[in-house]
């Protein structure tokens, strides 16, 4: 095969290839994929907010009961001194002491009661979190099947047609291909065009006919269109 078609060839299988990796690249499933995985990580995010939550108010609650068993056994301390003791003045001092103890106690007590319920609540929000989570999960994994299914049919055909690709770039020399790849990446996909009469195929320009004249005279059938700068075949003369 001369070296003109197995371009126009190599160019051909690349659009083929651009169009299936567009497809590829917009699958629905692909999209809803992505939008399932931001999801998730949003909600992780609640998640991470509501499990330090719970550590916070349980830390809280701990503290509380700690200081009910502190007061609890000052009180068991102070009851023992009012046993123990007959001086009036003790008494009434001590009773004193251990009224603003059970005070605090209660208070304590109350505080740790309204926390083990915001504890209830935020453990609740914490499991519907989780909840979503599963959820999410099972939807992603089951998109990422469909996507595998119908991504793996353009993947395939991919594969096909890059081989079929690699064949025709072996029938270039290392420079052709070379260039051919630089322009192809410069200008959208498209690295050669046709001489058409007097129309480039590539950027559909006509071309001046001393240029056209100089393309076909120049013993070549690859030249450069002088508009686009892309490679050209030169069409034989009818």
């Amino acid at each position: 095969m001369a070296e003109s078609d197995a371009l126009l060839a190599l160019q051909d299988l690349d659009l083929e290839v651009m169009r299936a990796e567009k497809r590829l690249d917009e699958l629905p499933e692909k999209r809803a994929i992505l939008e399932a995985r931001a999801k998730i990580a949003e909600v992780q995010k609640l998640k991470g907010k509501a499990e330090l939550l719970v550590r916070k108010l349980e830390a809280e609650l701990r503290a509380h009961q700690d200081e009910v068993s502190t007061l609890t056994e000052k009180l068991g301390t102070e009851q023992k001194k009012v046993m123990e003791t007959s001086d009036h003045r003790m008494v009434q001092s001590i009773t004193r002491e251990m009224d603003g103890l059970k005070r605090r106690r209660d208070k304590v007590e109350m505080l740790s009661l309204q926390l083990m319920e915001r504890i209830d609540k935020a453990d609740g929000q914490l499991d519907k979190i989780n909840t979503a989570l599963a959820q999410l999960a099972a939807k992603e994994a089951s998109l990422v099947e469909e996507f595998k299914a119908q991504g793996g049919k353009l993947q395939t055909e991919i594969a096909t047609l890059n081989a079929r690709r690699d064949a025709y770039a072996g029938q270039l020399s290392a420079d052709t291909l070379e260039r051919y790849r630089t322009i192809r990446d410069q200008k959208g996909g498209i690295g050669v065009g046709k001489l058409e009469d007097t129309t480039c195929s590539a950027c559909r320009m006509e071309l001046p006919a001393e240029r056209v004249k100089e393309l076909r005279n120049s013993g070549s059938d690859v030249g450069v269109c002088p508009e686009c700068k892309r490679l050209i075949i030169v069409a034989e003369d009818s």
